[in-house]
């Protein structure tokens, strides 16, 4: 990750020297144009804040086999249907709570195992289940029991705020038995 900054820093920094040498500043006070040695540290800098901005979505990993991500929209009726707990997580990697969310969610695909079905979600892939689900702000993950929604949790929450909402269905179905 550090290798983007120092990366935009360098492209940057090469850029606003050229500008710097080339791009002369009749008063010598602009930052960029005023010399090729304050383009240059003007440039790397304004190069790294960019290279931090827009250096794409960091990956996560490959995400755990328990947790289900929807091939189609139809996937997700059936999955409620056949299992009695489930959280479902909807996001998009170009959101940076939603990226930030996404170990968190991947850890408890794992720790719920057999217990709890966790679905992915990917709103920009499934916009119809979005609507649908009423979803106004991502990341937006709903825990439901018997395919109706018993909680949401919308923004990017503690690890125990998830894991709380399942924990009070699923010992609701074991006070039950």
């Amino acid at each position: 990750m550090i290798y983007k900054y120092i990366l935009g820093a360098i492209i940057g920094g090469v850029i606003g020297g050229v500008i710097g040498h080339f791009g002369k500043c009749a008063s010598g006070t602009c930052p960029l144009t005023g010399s090729p040695i304050g383009g240059a540290i003007f440039g790397a800098f304004i190069g790294a804040l960019l290279a931090s901005a827009f250096g794409g979505p960091r990956e996560v990993g490959s995400p755990p086999k328990e947790l289900i991500e929807l091939k189609a929209e139809a996937d997700l009726k059936e999955i409620l249907s056949r299992n009695d707990v489930v959280l479902v997580d909807f996001y998009s990697d170009r959101c940076p709570p939603c990226r930030k969310l996404k170990p968190t969610i991947h850890e408890i695909a794992t720790e719920y195992a057999g217990r709890a079905a966790v679905v992915a979600v990917n709103v920009y892939d499934f916009p119809g289940l979005a609507q649908e689900h009423g979803v106004g702000g991502i990341p937006d993950v709903r825990v439901f029991k018997g395919g109706k929604v018993e909680r949401t949790l919308i923004g990017l929450n503690p690890k125990t705020a998830y894991t709380d909402a399942l924990e009070k269905l699923l010992t609701a179905n074991t006070q039950k038995e």
